[in-house]
């Protein structure tokens, strides 16, 4: 790429659609390789965010560009809807052998892979199917979602999806969001951490009770909605109610799954087993698939019903494929979880040691694994949204990329295979983007016209 920066955001203000826009500064890239993106000018940037968590092994990996060349170098077609090719296949039997399901042995055949292009497909087939299956047996189109959950930007994905509706998104009309335990910000006033959790399982219980509920739609971390992390008991509670009503569970792990949280599935930190898991993002190391993993009783309900021509893109499932033999060979969810504790660490005694200021604007430093984040507080909840915005614009500058999920907490979710010292790096930035900011470095005047979520 040879086009200067100014060019590119010009070219992209005159030709893309506002609507893919998610914007926190100005920035075209040039290039990345490993956790380092590249500008036109050859400046780097530390991306603690790895596209929201889609470069799950950073850019350029040689592993993944060597399964895509090879590919496309006798490329069986270009979709498994009419034609069947063994990279998509192969992805399937790594799925199914790689994730759990409640009353399904992973040696029979009982269980369906359905492969799309991008987490938003996956859970809104998902949903369709449930209530098509629910349907055919006399059952309702209820579904049970969460406040503050994203699931997808389009179809009943989006309608189902808290952070879209809260923003302006119309809810599907056969809904109801229910409330996600969040110790730190608790609902009704409630005093305890065991009080919130009991209230949110109650709140699931009389739900289903009503009997017209085709399937329950749960992240293991509730990512978008400001990375919060449920007490456990929260996932196994839901677990037991969709079997005491027999409503099928989906665990939507399009964001933190396949090794993020520092379990290869972030279920599994309740040990529970899911109807429905959701895949995508980091499914692909980098190139656009997704997949559904369930019983076949809901996946083969309706035949042909749910078709997308490069479905099974052969490209992809052979990206996905290498991706999953990288992070069960190479162990990353270990790595994950080490990273993690220690990137928790590391922010802590810095906070404590350091700038006042600093501490005074961090609420909580929070995660399991690589899915993490920083809690900011400058009074007001408009404050610090307004001070979050300030903060990504500042680590920008610094040379990070980092954006924020909730409003006001920074999210962290680097590369899986990301290097102490350049994570250990990009954090200290951040913290000091947190000082920089406090101490009146970037104005509203900087941050006109960004506003991300």
């Amino acid at each position: 790429m040879t086009a200067s920066a100014d060019e590119l955001i010009a070219r992209d203000t005159r030709d893309i659609a506002a609507a893919q826009k998610v914007r926190f500064f100005t920035q075209a890239m040039s290039g990345g390789r490993g956790s380092i993106l590249f500008g036109p000018r050859g400046e780097e940037f530390i991306d603690l965010s790895a596209t929201w968590t889609a470069a799950a092994i950073g850019y350029s990996d040689p592993r993944i560009q060597r399964a895509v060349h090879d590919c496309l170098g006798n490329c069986p077609g270009m979709g498994i809807g009419s034609i069947i090719n063994e990279q998509t296949l192969l992805a399937a039997e790594r799925l199914l052998e790689l994730t759990d399901s409640v009353g399904y042995d992973t040696t029979n055949d009982d269980r369906r892979v359905y492969f799309g292009h991008s987490g938003s497909d996956a859970n809104d087939i998902a949903l369709r199917l449930c209530r098509r299956a629910s349907e055919e047996h006399g059952g309702g189109r209820r579904v049970l979602a969460f406040e503050h959950s994203y699931h997808g930007g389009l179809g009943e994905a989006l309608g189902l999806s808290g952070v879209q509706v809260e923003g302006g998104a119309r809810p599907d009309s056969c809904v109801t969001f229910l409330p996600y335990p969040d110790a730190g910000h608790p609902h009704a006033d409630l005093a305890t951490p065991e009080e919130e959790l009991a209230y949110c399982i109650e709140s699931a219980r009389q739900a289903l009770g009503k009997g017209d509920v085709c399937c329950l739609i749960v992240e293991a971390i509730l990512s978008d909605g400001g990375m919060i992390i449920p007490p456990l008991g929260f996932l196994s509670g839901l677990r037991e109610l969709c079997d005491r009503f027999d409503v099928p569970m989906i665990c939507d792990e399009v964001k933190v799954g396949l090794g993020r949280s520092g379990m290869l599935h972030a279920y599994q930190y309740e040990g529970i087993h899911p109807d429905i898991v959701t895949f995508g993002k980091a499914l692909g190391g980098g190139l656009p698939i997704s997949a559904i993993v369930g019983p076949a009783a809901i996946l083969d309900c309706v035949p042909g019903s749910s078709l997308l021509t490069m479905g099974g893109n052969p490209i992809c499932s052979a990206a996905a494929v290498c991706l999953l033999d990288i992070l069960t060979k190479e162990g990353l969810a270990e790595q994950a979880l080490r990273k993690g504790e220690e990137a928790r660490r590391y922010c802590g005694e810095s906070i404590r040691n350091g700038d006042a200021a600093v501490k005074n604007h961090i609420v909580e430093v929070r995660g399991r694994g690589l899915s993490m984040a920083i809690e900011l507080s400058d009074g007001t909840q408009q404050d610090s949204e307004r001070f979050a915005e300030k903060v990504c614009f500042r680590a920008h500058q610094l040379g990070v990329i980092v954006y924020y999920v909730g409003g006001h907490v920074l999210e962290i979710t680097p590369a899986l295979n990301i290097d102490e010292q350049t994570l250990r790096l990009g954090l200290s930035r951040v913290l000091q983007a947190i000082g920089d900011v406090s101490a009146g470095m970037v104005g509203d005047d900087d941050i006109a016209g960004f506003g991300g979520w």
